[in-house]
């Protein structure tokens, strides 16, 4: 080891006569270095040590040496003050000399400490080539300790250093990526011709060269678009190609079904999509209103929309260099705040780019696409289908268009259940008046989107069937696919039921917050051929809903029935069959308003029923031969656009006198809060997994799967 700090007078010998006793001068030369022209000359006694020692002992203490060094500090000198204990050889100590060393009684090997009694009495000075064969001194082994700690937590601490800038740079070369992959997207947004798209439109766009109304910024409300190419006879592709000819439009109109395949896909139409909407968001502020967005397609696609405008909100959790790209978590699983959500989540307006346009025309917004139909369209002229759209486009983004709330209800688990008890499957099949195959039904893994939103309608039975066979056999121009309709509807009534479905609603059973709904007085269900709700006044283009009443006063033509309303807080549930045409008379359907529904399903092993909403249709069985439910309650009320063709006959008063506004909602905050995760697990695709069946579940439940049906017919 070194020598001690400091020198021991010969007036300090005597201490030393009766025993060997230990001194602990705080500080021991670290590499054997004579520090004593470095220091002033110190005169010190004996140090107590386990209780014992001279009683008039004086400790070394660090104002010793001006504070320069203090207990485990190293700061300024090449020392390292310790509480080892060190023995001194009692007859070579002289005055102005440091003491030599040996083996002291609390001297520790790496594994034991020796005890007082084990050590040799007789003093010797440690060799420095036997000092690996000699037992660690009480000062040894706290030096190579405390050296050991503070290299590991210097070790430690350069890695995190290094590590942390490892993650910036990726972080910032991956930023940068995103970035660049951002600006290609936009250059290819702008460049691609959506009429490319086969069987989206013709190869002439119907609205001409022309563009879109002029945007005036700082007067007119931001807008952005999700359209689907497909609908409204291609329509909907024409007008894409007319907003990328426009400057304010051409970074805000989206296919929407690029939209969802790039999902997954860094600097991606998601994520140009995703800024522009933040982008909309705060020119909407300035104005001290909410941006607005274009809901393109058929009825459903107004559901669909809604859920994109979720997932484009998603918080990405799991990746902390999502930040930069402005997906960190606000504390809700969004980027948004629950206030921003309120005030700026945009208001949808529907394009009625459909077969029916139920959404589209209640809203106001008409039941035919821009320009469909006009004076001029029987000479091809394209300068008049242009100017109704611009005409619909300039009602858009005029800030005096009205903005209401709107209900939204939603597939939620049956209170008490953690998830749904059902599965989903799509009806297939050869496109034609029937698609069935040997009198069976043909099932298939459901496609998108999964249910979860309910906008419009829902219903369960005749209508529910005619829309699963309809998605085969889908038309490309509204009227054709309006014909599509009752073809297949006459089919369903002249075939025989298959044996996968009960005969019409035998089994059903549906519960209200009021109670028993379906079937009513004990009937059984195979009287009635459709049971479900409304939440607007339209259904196919026909069907409107009213309070129940008794025959006279439906009779009567200035009766005071209400309508159907979409922002009143409840559903109005309704049941029919044939013979309820002549009874209400007419398609007015007798309707009765609730808060919920709760509908379950007991038709054994091999049975199911179709339901639609929003003019999607599945198939719903159980995975496990039980009784399954399906349980639908409010789940949104968001803002709408209200369009210069509305109807407020139809509609009802729609100032309910609440603010307009988003919100998730629920009776109880837990409530609102299942909602959410209800949410976030759609955006995710745990729903997916959740409602959708597998090929192995559809064939385990006896249906027929088509590989299975296809093999049998070669047989």
């Amino acid at each position: 080891m070194g020598s001690a700090v400091g020198n021991l007078c010969s007036h300090d010998q005597a201490a030393l006569e009766e025993s060997c006793t230990c001194f602990s001068p705080k500080d021991v030369v670290q590499n054997n270095e004579d520090i004593s022209a470095k220091q002033p000359r110190l005169q010190y006694s004996l140090q107590e040590v386990d209780g014992g020692g001279s009683p008039d002992a004086k400790a070394l203490s660090s104002s010793d040496f001006g504070g320069r060094i203090t207990p485990y500090d190293v700061s300024g000198l090449d020392v390292l003050a310790v509480d080892g204990f060190i023995e001194a050889k009692k007859d070579t100590a002289r005055c102005g000399e440091a003491p030599p060393l040996r083996p002291c009684p609390h001297a520790v090997t790496p594994k034991t400490a020796s005890k007082p009694s084990e050590v040799d009495d007789q003093s010797r000075p440690v060799a420095e080539d036997d000092a690996a064969s000699q037992p660690l001194e009480c000062g040894d082994a706290k030096i190579n300790l405390m050296i050991q700690e503070a290299v590991e937590q210097t070790r430690q601490t350069e890695t995190i250093r290094l590590e942390t800038e490892y993650r910036q740079l990726r972080k910032t070369e991956k930023l940068e990526q995103w970035q660049s992959a951002v600006l290609e997207t936009k250059k290819q947004l702008r460049s691609v011709a959506s009429r490319t798209i086969p069987g989206a439109a013709r190869a002439v766009n119907r609205y001409g060269e022309g563009e879109l109304p002029v945007f005036e910024e700082g007067r007119h409300i931001p807008v952005l678009g999700l359209i689907n190419p497909m609908s409204g006879a291609g329509s909907g592709a024409d007008i894409l190609d007319v907003a990328r000819r426009s400057p304010y439009y051409q970074d805000r109109f989206f296919n929407i079904i690029d939209v969802v395949k790039s999902q997954n896909r860094e600097g991606g139409l998601l994520d140009v999509f995703r800024l522009e909407l933040n982008n909309a968001k705060d020119e909407a502020l300035k104005l001290g209103t909410r941006p607005r967005l274009i809901s393109g397609g058929g009825d459903g696609t107004g559901s669909f929309a809604l859920m994109m405008i979720f997932l484009a909100l998603k918080a990405n959790t799991g990746r902390n260099e999502k930040a930069e790209e402005g997906l960190e978590d606000t504390g809700n699983g969004f980027i948004w705040t629950d206030k921003q959500m309120a005030e700026s989540f945009p208001a949808i307006a529907q394009m009625p780019l459909g077969s029916a346009n139920d959404f589209g025309n209640i809203l106001g917004w008409g039941q035919k696409y821009p320009g469909d139909a006009g004076p001029a369209r029987c000479c091809g002229s394209r300068a008049w289908p242009l100017k109704d759209l611009q005409r619909w486009m300039q009602a858009l983004i005029d800030p005096k268009s009205r903005i209401v709330n709107f209900d939204v209800w939603g597939f939620m688990p049956a209170k008490g259940q953690q998830q749904c008890d059902f599965k989903l499957a799509e009806l297939t099949g050869k496109r034609g008046c029937c698609p069935k195959q040997n009198g069976n039904i043909l099932l298939k893994e459901a496609g998108k989107p999964v249910p979860f939103f309910v906008a419009l309608y829902f219903s369960c039975g005749f209508g529910a069937y005619m829309t699963a066979r309809f998605q085969i056999n889908r038309r490309r121009t509204p009227l054709a696919n309006r014909m599509e309709y009752v073809r297949q509807a006459v089919g369903i009534i002249v075939e025989r039921t298959p044996p996968q479905m009960q005969t019409r609603l035998d089994n059903v059973n549906i519960e209200s917050d009021a109670g028993q709904y379906f079937p009513p007085r004990k009937r059984r269900g195979r009287g009635y051929r459709e049971v479900g709700f409304y939440n607007i006044n339209w259904q196919a283009n026909a069907l409107h809903g009213y309070d129940r009443a008794g025959m006279s006063t439906r009779l009567n033509p200035c009766n005071s029935r209400k309508p159907v309303m979409f922002n009143d807080g409840a559903i109005d549930l309704f049941r029919w069959k044939f013979k309820s045409i002549l009874k209400n008379p007419g398609l007015k359907v007798q309707t009765d308003k609730r808060k919920e529904v709760h509908l379950s399903y007991d038709g054994g092993k091999g049975k199911g029923i179709f339901f639609q909403w929003d003019g999607e249709a599945r198939f719903a069985f159980s995975p496990n031969d039980k009784p399954f439910n399906i349980f639908i309650r409010k789940v949104l009320s968001i803002p709408v656009v209200l369009g210069p063709s509305l109807d407020e006959s139809l509609t009802g008063p729609l100032d309910n006198g609440c603010e307009v506004k988003f919100q998730m909602y629920g009776e109880t905050e837990s409530e609102r809060d299942l909602v959410r995760r209800r949410i976030q697990q759609l955006v995710k695709g745990d729903l997916d997994s959740e409602l959708i069946a597998t090929e192995s579940e559809i064939r385990a439940a006896n249906f027929v799967y088509p590989e299975e049906e296809e093999n049998n017919n070669r047989e």
